[in-house]
């Protein structure tokens, strides 16, 4: 199993009244309240902690979100290029690149294929549609953010793919020609990574045989998504997908006590508490489907932000506790999904740096090197079951959140 240190490095400096007043930290929080001077040590803190985390034998997770206080990477490809110039050993992976909100997909494959060829091969990229609240700064039809997404990455793989100049003419992309200079390092191109959890999405990120990621879900969730996953590789002749196909955000932190980890799970409830509900009259129309827009106006979406710290736990939302604890709980995880990467979100809000490599140096010594098997066995009984007895199309099963 692999475990990626994650922080959206955040700009936690905001009051309460400002987080109400502008519905939330996500988007609509001017930036006159934030301070340039905070800012340049707030990065320097956390490419820091992302270099320890390299040293202490953890991968790497960046992202990008956009106009918003709670993650100051604004760029994934930007953020890895940090990583890679700190970093010697740990994989980057780019979870992920919003396809939609950018408006040259050309570029994409050059920025990627630069930082794979720079890097000597440690690059894996994710894909993403972008956070339906995302739509208003990028400035994109949301009608069309579907699919947009699968034009650009069909033009990015093409661009990774062909050894000789070419044209496109598609329905949102148009160029005379394309020739990406440099090639990757890793040949045909980097592992890509898609986030999903709509089950027309896993399909086709089955069918591309891609790796499949679930952000911050419940363990049900969580089995429901992947095993709609090897329902569709199985559908489509695919050999069945093994745990490294698989990748799960959670939230962690480990501690001596249970009572320092209590502590600590309280500070990383910020996550959530800044995920303003009032928001969700906000969402650009035609991003959902019309079915899935009156689920999420009724609170039938999104129920993960509701729960407290104690169901999240038990969830499997957040891993917390000592080591002895959380390696059970990564052990439980392992079992029930096939989940072979975790993407460690350690820190949110206003933890200090120290408490955030405390958690980190506990983790790499006490729990990495007792879970660090798992992966190699694991089966899902779902499959043979399916084939011999399921005619239910793959992608009738229900799932609770929205990609």
């Amino acid at each position: 199993m692999k475990f990626y240190h994650f922080s959206e490095m955040p700009y936690p400096y905001v009051t309460n009244e400002l987080d109400e007043k502008y519905r939330g930290m996500r988007t609509f929080l001017p930036n006159r309240t934030y301070d340039p001077v905070l800012g340049y040590e707030l990065y320097q803190r956390y490419l820091d902690e992302y270099e320890m985390a390299d040293e202490l034998g953890l991968h790497l997770m960046v992202n990008e979100h956009h106009q918003s206080a709670t993650c100051l990477q604004v760029s994934a490809t930007m953020s890895a290029a940090s990583m890679v110039n700190r970093t010697t050993r740990a994989r980057v992976i780019l979870l992920g690149i919003p396809l939609p909100h950018r408006d040259n997909p050309v570029h994409v494959a050059e920025e990627v294929a630069y930082l794979d060829a720079i890097s000597g091969g440690r690059i894996e990229c994710g894909f993403v549609r972008g956070t339906a609240v995302e739509t208003y700064p990028s400035n994109q039809n949301p009608v069309h953010n579907q699919a947009m997404f699968y034009e650009s990455h069909d033009l990015i793989k093409e661009a990774w793919t062909r050894s000789d100049v070419f044209s496109w003419e598609g329905r949102f992309y148009n160029y005379r020609y394309v020739n990406v200079w440099p090639r990757s390092y890793q040949q045909p191109h980097p592992p890509i990574w898609v986030t999903a959890s709509a089950p027309p999405l896993i399909r086709w990120t089955a069918e591309h045989d891609y790796n499949l990621a679930f952000l911050v879900g419940r363990e049900e969730d969580t089995i429901n998504i992947f095993r709609i996953y090897r329902r569709a590789a199985a559908e489509y002749g695919l050999p069945e997908p093994g745990p490294e196909k698989f990748g799960s955000m959670v939230l962690c932190y480990v501690a001596p006590t249970a009572e320092k980890a209590r502590q600590m799970g309280e500070k990383l409830m910020w996550y959530f508490t800044t995920m303003n509900p009032r928001q969700k009259g906000r969402l650009a129309p035609g991003y959902l489907s019309p079915s899935k827009s009156v689920d999420l106006l009724q609170g039938k979406l999104g129920a993960v932000r509701a729960l407290g710290l104690d169901a999240l736990v038990d969830a499997g939302v957040i891993l917390l506790g000592t080591p002895d604890t959380v390696i059970k709980q990564v052990e439980r995880l392992y079992e029930s999904t096939g989940v072979g990467n975790m993407f460690l979100m350690m820190h949110a809000g206003e933890m200090t740096s120290n408490e955030v490599r405390d958690g980190m140096v506990l983790f790499s010594n006490e729990v990495m090197p007792a879970v660090a098997s798992l992966g190699e066995k694991w089966e899902d009984d779902d499959i043979s079951w399916r084939i011999a007895n399921d005619k239910t199309p793959v992608g009738n099963t229900l799932s609770s959140s929205v990609s």
